[in-house]
This record gives structure tokens, sequence and C-alpha cells, in this order.
């Protein structure tokens, strides 16, 4: 494969969702850094985990992984625009939601409306691929996923998903270089960096054959092709891209590059929505 150092890959994913005059462009989630759910407003991205800490993108151990390709542009499906809660405890009882899907985190902070931790999940019925059902979990947590033979994996399933309409479909751009680094200890571990910068923005790790599973950090923040252009993001730390329990989640980042991963991106005026994110090679 191909050994070009960090040259730049757009991204391109097509979105359906509610159409919506207005531009969204506030702070309506925590930052991506390794502290307290509390942390400083970044535009609408990422996701704490159960404990309230938000995962940290990590450095490249050299020592451990090598660069191995880069990635050209790539084109994602339209999907289905997502409905939120009004009232009721937030994500893992992380703070309230109200309405529109705003979010108060537990020192009081409001953000939002269409904070990502305050979208619905079903309780009851199929999954949304079809497959198994959704329930509580033992903590009374809603969005649990049971697949076909009965097995649990992890509440807040994006199988799990209350699915609104989709009326319009745009088009978002991710202006960051991406990089694939292969993991040379024999792990079968591997990489994906998206950087702008200078700074990496988002980050999936892979953690080898022996876990296979695999983690997310940051947020991949990008622009519709609306005039003039909103901004939206992708929080990697959501529970389509960050392993934190239950039925290991695989390869993920050369799911990438095959069939895609569904994932969530959120703008603060318009909602969020599914979209399938692919990468080529």
């Amino acid at each position: 494969m191909s050994r070009r150092p960090f040259l730049p890959a757009l991204l391109l994913v097509l979105v359906s969702l509610t159409a919506c005059t207005k531009d969204g462009t506030g702070p309506s989630d925590p930052n991506t850094g390794g502290g307290p759910v509390d942390s400083d407003p970044i535009p609408n991205g990422s996701w704490p985990n159960p404990d309230g800490t938000v995962p940290t993108v990590q450095p490249v151990d050299t020592t451990v992984y090598t660069p191995t390709d880069t990635l050209s542009p790539s084109i994602g499906d339209t999907t289905i625009a997502l409905l939120f809660q009004a009232a009721g405890a937030a994500r893992y009882n992380l703070g309230t939601c109200s309405s529109n899907g705003t979010w108060t985190a537990p020192n009081g902070t409001q953000y939002g409306p269409h904070n990502p931790n305050c979208l619905s999940y079903r309780i009851s019925g199929p999954g949304n691929n079809g497959k198994g059902h959704c329930a509580l979990s033992a903590q009374g947590f809603p969005g649990l996923w049971v697949n076909a033979v009965g097995h649990g994996t992890s509440p807040y399933s994006p199988k799990c998903l209350d699915r609104g309409t989709s009326s319009t479909t745009l088009t978002l751009s991710f202006s960051a270089q991406a990089e694939l680094f292969q993991a040379t200890d024999g792990s079968g571990g591997s990489m994906l960096n998206f950087t702008s910068g200078g700074v990496t923005q988002a980050q999936l790790i892979y953690h080898g054959t022996a876990a296979d599973s695999t983690t997310g950090a940051g947020v991949l923040v990008g622009t519709d092709n609306a005039s003039p252009a909103r901004t939206w993001s992708i929080g990697f730390s959501q529970p389509a891209l960050n392993f934190t329990g239950g039925a290991a989640n695989g390869d993920l980042i050369s799911a990438l590059s095959t069939s895609g991963v569904e994932v969530i991106a959120c703008n603060v005026a318009v909602g969020c929505s599914t979209i399938t994110l692919k990468i080529g090679a």
C-alpha cells in the first residue's frame, strides 16, 4: 500500500434530515479531552463514557505503529433523522433532558438543543436492523439491544434509536487529513487518525485480534452544502464507534473501508441523523 504521509482526504457523507433555516454553530457538548463531562463546550459532538469521562485522543506510539496508507474521498448513504427526549434523565443518568433535546449536564450547564446525550431510545420492539429486540438494561437504561440469539449487548444501542422521517438530503464534507497506521507487534491492531492543522480531531484504535474491539475519541467536525454552511459533528466516542462493554464491536477500521459504519452526526439547529460513514483506501 501507499506510504504517502498525511495527504488530504476529504470525506463526503450524504445525510437525510428535516430541513431548518436557522444556522447551528453554537456549543452543544463537552470537549474532546479526557476530563469530566462538564468540560468546556465545543460544537455539537462528543459523548461521555458511562462514568462521565470523555475519551482522549492518544498519540501515535511509533515503536508500535507504522503509517501504511492514506485515504481517498468516499460517499455515505442517505438515512433518517432521529428523535430526542423532552424530559427525564439523560444518557447514563448524566444530567437531565428538556425541550428539543437540550442537555443539562451534572454541574447545571446547558448544552443544546439537539444534544446527542438526549437522543431517544426504545425499550421494546425490534431492532432497527430488523433483528433482535430492544429492552431496558438491568440498571434501567433504555435502548438495550438483544441480538437474535438472545444475547444482550449494551444500552443506548444505535439499533434501538427512535427514528423520525427525513425530508432533505445534504452533503457533509470534512476537511481533515487521514492516515492509517498498522501495529508491528503482531497484535493485528491498527489506528486511524483524522488530523487538521496538525491536531488529531478524531481517532479510532482497533486493539487487535485478541480483544477484537475498537475504541474511539475526538470529534470529526464538518460542514454541509447549505448557504451559509452549517457545522456538523460526528463524536467518535459514540456507541457505534467506541467500545465500553458488552459484546465486542470488532474491527471498525476495516469496516469503514468495506460496508461502512452507521454513525450519528449532529447539528445544533437541525438535529441529529444516522449516516453511513465510509473511507476509501
